[in-house]
C-alpha cells in the first residue's frame, strides 16, 4: 500500500524509521508480571484464553487452545509456556509489521512448530521466522507439548509485505484482475494475478480463494496444484502469483501455480469466508445459473444415503420447490457418521464433474436444532432431527396410554404473542399476535424421569433435548437429556387451557396435542361415544378412550358432558399458498452470494400460517379427543382448571392431582379426597 506524504512528513519519517525487538519471557515470575499473566503456583497453570489479549510494547499476545490449554506451568519453579497439539499463540500489531521472531525452548523434546506466514525453521532448541506481516501465528505440531521459555519478536514500521518483496509483473503474462474474469479468458491462456484474494478453503492441492467486489458480491475461484504454502481461514494473498486457466471435466480451475506469497494479513472477518447457508435451496446449488461452482456451502437437516468405497454418496434435502438430492463425493477423505440415521449438517465445497454438480464434504455432523416451539410448528422439521426446545414449557398433563404403554407430559408455551426474528440478520424483529403451541415430551421407558418431569410446573429453557416427530400434526419429541424445573412465582406455572363450547356453534379448531376442555352433547354411534354440537351444528368429534377417563362410564345418549382432553389430528391442515409465511415464499429465489446484509423484500410482509382449512363442511372429522376427566351434567368450566394457580401437581394411580393448601382437586378442578 502506498502512503503520500508532504516534504515535512517525508523527514520526519526518514528520522523516525525504526526496527526493535520485543520479549515475551515465560521463564520468571518477574517476566509473568511484566505482560500481567499471574505466575501459577506449584504444579498448576495460568491459561492464557482466561487471561486474554496480552500488550507489551505494542505487539499484541493472543492464545488458543489445543488439546489442553494454551498456558504457563510452574513445574518445580521452573515456568514455561506450553502449547499443546493443535493450540496455537498470534502475535500481532496494529501498526508496522512484524518481521521476525525467535522462539527459545526450554526442552527440544516435543519442539515441533508451524507458522501460518514467513518461513519458520528449527535448529535445536531454538526456531527462527523470517517474514513481514502484521500478525503471525505459531501452532503446535504432533503430540504432547511444545515447552517455551522465551519469544523475541523483531518489528518494524514499514507496512507488511507480505512475502517479504513486492510483486514483479512479469509483461509476458496476461495481467488478470478479478476472478469474476475468469471464464472470459481462453482455455490454456497462463495469466498473472495482479490483485489480491482471500482463502476460503485449502485441502492439499486444493486452495479456493475469493475476492469481494465493490458491490459486496464475492467471486470464488479454484487453484490446483503444489502452491508450497500453507495458509488459514481468510489469509490474504498478495498480488503477483501466475496460473493457467484449465477446464477439468466441466469445473475452472486455476492450474500450474507459481509464485504465491506468504499471507499479508488476514481479513479479520470470519463473516466473509463463512459457508453460505444454503438450508432448504438444495436445488440452487446445483442449478448452472446460479453459478455455485467453487463456492463453500452448509446445509442443515439433510440425510446421507448411498455410500460406496469409492466415496460416492446422495445428500438428500429441501429445496425451493420440495424434497431434492444433490450428489456428494469423498475428496478430502473425511471420516462419516458412525449412525447415518437422522439428519445432519454438511459443510463442503461445490464441485463438477461430467455435467452433474457435486459437493466436496468438509465436514459432517449431527444435526442438533436448537429452537423455538412456534418455529417448529410453524415451519415444520424432518422426522428424526435433534432439537433442543429454547422454551419456557408448562406442564398441563402427564398421562399414560393404556393400549401402547407410552408414557408422555403434554405442555404448552403459553405463548399468546412470538418475537418474529427470522430477519434479525437483517436488524429486523417484530411480535405477532399468536395461540399457544402444545407438544407431547415422550418419556416411554424412563419411568422415574416421567415421574420427576410431571411433578414440575414449568420446565426450564434449553433442558428439554430430544427426537422430533410429527411437526405437522401431532408434534412429539422423544426425549434424550433431563429437563429440569424452571422457578416461578405462585400463579405463574398454569399453562393455559382453552375451553372449546361445540354447542355456541362457532366451531372448533384446536391444534394436534392440545390439552383443552371440551362441551358437547354426547351420541353414540354405533355404540361408540361422540362429542356432538347437537343442534347448534354438524360437529360430531370421535373420542378414543386411550387414557382411561374418570367418569367414562356415566356417558349416555344426549347427556350434557363436559370433558378435558388430549387433541389428535389425523392428518396436517392443507395451507393454501395465500397464507404461507413469508419465509415460504422468500424460497422461490436462491440466496444471493452477495456478503453485505441487505433485507429480503419478502421481510416487509409476515403472513399468519393458517393450520386449517375453515371451508370444508367436515374439517371436524380430522379431529379425535382423548378424554382424560369426564363430567356428565355439567354446564361450566371450573375457574380453577382455566384462571386459577396450581400450586403443585402430583400423581397417584395414574391421575393428576392437584394440591392447593390443604385442599384437593383433579384437572377439572373437582374435590377429590
Amino acid at each position: 500500500m502506498k502512503k503520500f506524504y508532504s516534504l515535512v512528513m517525508l523527514a520526519v519519517v526518514a528520522m523516525s524509521a525504526w526496527a526493535g525487538t520485543v520479549t515475551f519471557d515465560f521463564s520468571s515470575s518477574a517476566g509473568l508480571a511484566a505482560m500481567g499473566v499471574p505466575a501459577p503456583v506449584a504444579s498448576q497453570g495460568t491459561n492464557l484464553t482466561d487471561v486474554g489479549a496480552v500488550t507489551v510494547d505494542g505487539v499484541t499476545l493472543t492464545a488458543t487452545n489445543g488439546a489442553t490449554e494454551t498456558r504457563v506451568w510452574n513445574s518445580q519453579g521452573n515456568y514455561t509456556l506450553r502449547i499443546y497439539a493443535d493450540g496455537s499463540v498470534k502475535f500481532s500489531v496494529a501498526k508496522g509489521s512484524i518481521v521476525g521472531a525467535t522462539i527459545n525452548a526450554a526442552t527440544t523434546s516435543n519442539f515441533e512448530l508451524k507458522a501460518n506466514v514467513g518461513k519458520l525453521t528449527t535448529s535445536g532448541d531454538v526456531a527462527t521466522w523470517s517474514g513481514s506481516a502484521a500478525s503471525v501465528a505459531f501452532s503446535k505440531t504432533g503430540t504432547k507439548n511444545a515447552q517455551i521459555s522465551s519469544i523475541v519478536l523483531t518489528t518494524s514500521d514499514d507496512d507488511p509485505q507480505g512475502g517479504g518483496s513486492d510483486p514483479v509483473v512479469d509483461p509476458t503474462k496476461f495481467q488478470l484482475d478479478s476472478l469474476s474474469n475468469l471464464y472470459l479468458l481462453d482455455e490454456g491462456k497462463e495469466f498473472q494475478f495482479a490483485t489480491e484474494c482471500f482463502v476460503n478453503y485449502q485441502n492439499g492441492k486444493y486452495l479456493y480463494v475469493m475476492q469481494l467486489d465493490e458491490e459486496g458480491y464475492v467471486w470464488s475461484g479454484l487453484i490446483y496444484g503444489d502452491t508450497d504454502k500453507e495458509y488459514e481461514l481468510g489469509d490474504i494473498i498478495p498480488a503477483g502469483w501466475t496460473a493457467k486457466k484449465q477446464t477439468y471435466n466441466g469445473l475452472l480451475e486455476m492450474t500450474n501455480p507459481a509464485g504465491l506469497q506468504n499471507a499479508v494479513s488476514n481479513v479479520d472477518d470470519p463473516y466473509l469466508y463463512e459457508a453460505f447457508d444454503m438450508t432448504g435451496y438444495l436445488d440452487d446449488v446445483s442449478d448452472p445459473e446460479q453459478m455455485w461452482d467453487n463456492f463453500k456451502v452448509i446445509m442443515s437437516g439433510v440425510k446421507l444415503s448411498d455410500i460406496d468405497q469409492s466415496g460416492n454418496f446422495t445428500i438428500t434435502g429441501e429445496g425451493s420447490e420440495g424434497e431434492t438430492t444433490l450428489a456428494g463425493f469423498n475428496k478430502f477423505n473425511i471420516d462419516y457418521p458412525e449412525n447415518l440415521e437422522g439428519t445432519f449438517v454438511v459443510e463442503g465445497m461445490v464441485s463438477y464433474y461430467k455435467n452433474d454438480y457435486q459437493l466436496f464434504p468438509i465436514n459432517i455432523e449431527p444435526y442438533e436444532l436448537t429452537t423455538k416451539l412456534w418455529k417448529l410448528a410453524y415451519y415444520g422439521e424432518e422426522d428424526g432431527t435433534q432439537v433442543t426446545l429454547n422454551d419456557s414449557l408448562f406442564v398441563a398433563q402427564p398421562i399414560e396410554d393404556i393400549n401402547t404403554g407410552a408414557k408422555v407430559v403434554y405442555v404448552t408455551d403459553n405463548a399468546l404473542s412470538i418475537l418474529y426474528d427470522e430477519f434479525a440478520d437483517w436488524g429486523y424483529v417484530w411480535y405477532e399476535d399468536w395461540w399457544p403451541d402444545w407438544i407431547a415430551l415422550d418419556f416411554t421407558g424412563q419411568d422415574a424421569l416421567y415421574k420427576k418431569v410431571s411433578e414440575m410446573g414449568v420446565i426450564a429453557p434449553g433442558t428439554v433435548k430430544g427426537a422430533i416427530y410429527d411437526t405437522n400434526c401431532n408434534m412429539r419429541l422423544v426425549v434424550n437429556s433431563e429437563p429440569e424445573e424452571l422457578p416461578v412465582a405462585e400463579g405463574e406455572e398454569v399453562p393455559i387451557v382453552f375451553e372449546y363450547d361445540l354447542t355456541a356453534g362457532e366451531g372448533v379448531f384446536p391444534y394436534g396435542n392440545e390439552v383443552g376442555v371440551f362441551k358437547g352433547i354426547c351420541k353414540m354411534v354405533d355404540g361408540k361415544p361422540m362429542l356432538t354440537a347437537g343442534e347448534a351444528g354438524p360437529e360430531q368429534l370421535a373420542l378414543d378412550m386411550c387414557y382411561n377417563p374418570e367418569g367414562k362410564e356415566d356417558l349416555a345418549d344426549g347427556a350434557e358432558v363436559l370433558l378435558s382432553a388430549v387433541v389428535k389430528m389425523g392428518e396436517p391442515w392443507v395451507v393454501e399458498d395465500d397464507y404461507a409465511p413469508a419465509k415460504a415464499q422468500a424460497k422461490k429465489e436462491a440466496p444471493s452470494k452477495q456478503k453485505v446484509r441487505q433485507l429480503p423484500a419478502s421481510a416487509s410482509v409476515k403472513k399468519v400460517a393458517v393450520k386449517f382449512d375453515p371451508y370444508a363442511e367436515d374439517y371436524y372429522t380430522n379431529y379425535t379427543l382423548c378424554p382424560i376427566v369426564i363430567e356428565v351434567g355439567k354446564t361450566g368450566v371450573s375457574d380453577l382448571t382455566v384462571k386459577e394457580a396450581k400450586t403443585y401437581k402430583t400423581i397417584e394411580e395414574g391421575q393428576v392431582i392437584i394440591v392447593k393448601g390443604n385442599n384437593r382437586y383433579n384437572v377439572m378442578g373437582q374435590p377429590v379426597k
